[in-house]
C-alpha cells in the first residue's frame, strides 16, 4: 500500500508540472519570441470634429488607423517628421489587435516617416513618407436655406452657356425685386457655378431674403431659389437658456459686461461673426477664453468660461460659424455657461465700451 501511494503521489507531481508549465509561460511569455511588428497600410479616420480629405493624408486631430502584421503588442505610433529626431511626435496606440490598431495624429504631426513601437522594443516603420496636414475649420453653419456674412457657405447659381462668355450675376432683394448687388462673371461653355459672398458696394448685404439671376436674358439658367442672409449666427449650437435672472444679464449692481448664457458642457460654440482673433487665453476670472475682432462689424465679441482652451488662436482669421471652443465652467464660474461680451471700437479694453449684448442675441437666435 505505501508504494502504490508513493508511486500515485509522483504521478500526481508529474501531471501538476505538466500542466503548470504552460501556465506560466502564458503568464511570463515563456520561451517564445514575440514576432517583430510590420505596416502595410496607414489611413485616416474622421472625428466629430475633424475631417478627412482623403483616406491617404492624414489630419491632425484625426484618428489614424494602422495596419499590418503582429500588431497586438502595438505600444505607441511615432511620426519622425523630416528634421531628425527634433520634430519627432508619438501618440498611444489605442483598439490595438494583431492586424491593426488606432491612435490620434497629433496637433505637432508632421509629414514623415511613421513608426511603430511595441511592448518588448520591436519596430516597424513605413516604407514611404505619410503626408500630414493641419485640419480643416469646422463650421457649424450647418443649416441648407440660411447663409452668413462671413461664412464659408455662400448661396449659388448653376450657369450653362453655348459659349465662353461673360454674364452678369445680379443679387436680387426677394421682397420688391431691388438688385442689391451685380457683377460679371467670365464664365467658360458648358456648365459652371457662380456664387455670392452676401457683399454689396456698401458693405454686407442687410439681413433678408434674397435670390439670384444671371443676364442677359437667354442665358440657359434658372433664378436660383429663395435663400436667407443673416449677419450673425447665434453662438451656442444647441440647447440653451439666454438668462436664469436678472444677475445674468449686462450691467446692474456687479456692473456686468455682458450676458450669461446657460448650455451643457461640451456644447459647441461658434464665431457670431468672421473676423481676426485679437486674444486668446485662460484667465483666473474669465477661464479659457477668446476675443475676436468682427469684420465690417466695428465690434469685439468676447467668449468666456470655455471648457478647454480655444480652437482659433491669436492673429487667426475665423469665418462665421467656425467652431471657436465649447461652453464649460473653467474660470470664476457657477456651472456651465457661456459669458457673452460685446465691445464698440476700438475694442475690448482697448478704449471701447462694452455694450448690452441681449437683443442682438435674441435676434441672431430667431435668424440661426
Amino acid at each position: 500500500m505505501t508504494r502504490i501511494c508513493i508511486c500515485s503521489l509522483v504521478i500526481a507531481t508529474a501531471a501538476t508540472a505538466v500542466v503548470a508549465a504552460p501556465a506560466l509561460a502564458a503568464r511570463t511569455g515563456g520561451a517564445a519570441a514575440q514576432g517583430a511588428p510590420s505596416i502595410t497600410g496607414v489611413r485616416c479616420l474622421a472625428t466629430s470634429d475633424v475631417a478627412c480629405e482623403s483616406r491617404k493624408q492624414l489630419v491632425r486631430g484625426a484618428r489614424v488607423r494602422v495596419t499590418g502584421r503582429t500588431l497586438d503588442a502595438a505600444r505607441k505610433v511615432i511620426f519622425r517628421g523630416r528634421r531628425g529626431r527634433r520634430d519627432d511626435v508619438a501618440a498611444k496606440a489605442r483598439h490595438v489587435r494583431s492586424g491593426h490598431f488606432e491612435a490620434r495624429v497629433p496637433k505637432r504631426a508632421r509629414s514623415g516617416p511613421i513608426e511603430v513601437l511595441s511592448t518588448v522594443g520591436k519596430r516597424a516603420r513605413t516604407r514611404r513618407s505619410v503626408r500630414v496636414a493641419a485640419a480643416a475649420p469646422v463650421d457649424l453653419s450647418n443649416t441648407t436655406s440660411t447663409y452668413f456674412v462671413g461664412g464659408r457657405r455662400q448661396p449659388e447659381l448653376t450657369v450653362n452657356l453655348p459659349a465662353a462668355a461673360t454674364v452678369t450675376v445680379e443679387a436680387l432683394r426677394e421682397a420688391d425685386s431691388a438688385v442689391v448687388a451685380s457683377w460679371p462673371v467670365a464664365s467658360p461653355q458648358g456648365t459652371s457655378v457662380v456664387r455670392w459672398d452676401a457683399m454689396t458696394a456698401r458693405g454686407p448685404a442687410p439681413p433678408g431674403i434674397y435670390r439670384l439671376r444671371v443676364t442677359p436674358a437667354g442665358v440657359s439658367a434658372q433664378d436660383s431659389a429663395a435663400f436667407t442672409v443673416a449677419d450673425h449666427i447665434f453662438p451656442i449650437r444647441g440647447r440653451h437658456d439666454l438668462g436664469q435672472s436678472d444677475t445674468n444679464n449686462f450691467g446692474g449692481a456687479r456692473k456686468h459686461k455682458g450676458q450669461d448664457m446657460f448650455a451643457s458642457c461640451g456644447t459647441r460654440l461658434a464665431a457670431a461673426r468672421a473676423g481676426t482673433v485679437k486674444l486668446a487665453d485662460t484667465d483666473a476670472r474669465a477661464g479659457n477664453y477668446v476675443v475676436i475682432t468682427g469684420a465690417a462689424s466695428g465690434l469685439d465679441y468676447v467668449y468666456m468660461h470655455m471648457r478647454s482652451p480655444a480652437a482659433v488662436s491669436k492673429g487667426q482669421a475665423v469665418f462665421t460659424g467656425q467652431k471657436i471652443g465649447e461652453v464649460g465652467d473653467s474660470g470664476n464660474a457657477d456651472g456651465c455657461h457661456l459669458h457673452f461680451e460685446l465691445w464698440q471700437a476700438p475694442g475690448w479694453y482697448s478704449g471701447g465700451s462694452a455694450i448690452d449684448p441681449l437683443p442682438m442675441l435674441r435676434a441672431w437666435d430667431d435668424a440661426s
